[in-house]
């Protein structure tokens, strides 16, 4: 079960998503595998977050916003919320020049549970070169 971030979630549920963007044609695939993921408790609230800022911004209509939002409850994601991550997290920010805490967040929950992170936040993937777990949606092993 890999762990995705909200990056890769966004894309799955955001209104006008292409159907050929990486994060749908890996979330396709896990559909026809009949798996879930799995991701830290935050990850509802950021993707409901930028669901609300792209309504904000005029990217897309409320109504869109509230289908997406629908559909994000709808996913077949397992949370977590443990402090472990959050420890753990706390330490991985430090190591790497105090990155942003949400996104060590699922770095720790990957690492907890020795499995893949898939993101689309090529900014985090490239901060983190060295660990080949974290991967793209089109490099996912799935």
């Amino acid at each position: 079960m890999p762990v995705v971030d909200a990056s890769v979630v966004i894309d799955w549920v955001a209104p006008g998503v292409s159907a050929t963007a990486p994060a749908v044609k890996f979330f396709d695939r896990l559909a026809r595998a009949s798996l879930e993921i799995a991701g830290p408790r935050l990850l509802l609230e950021e993707v409901s977050n930028a669901l609300l800022s792209g309504v904000r911004r005029r990217r897309w209509s409320g109504a869109a916003a509230d289908a997406s939002h629908g559909l994000l409850l709808s996913l077949p994601v397992r949370l977590a919320d443990d402090h472990r991550d959050l420890d753990r997290a706390w330490e991985l920010a430090r190591r790497y020049d105090n990155h942003p805490i949400y996104d060590m967040i699922y770095v720790a929950l990957a690492e907890r549970r020795a499995t893949e992170l898939v993101t689309a936040d090529e900014a985090l993937r490239r901060r983190l070169t060295n660990v080949d777990w974290i991967v793209g949606p089109d490099q996912a092993a799935i």
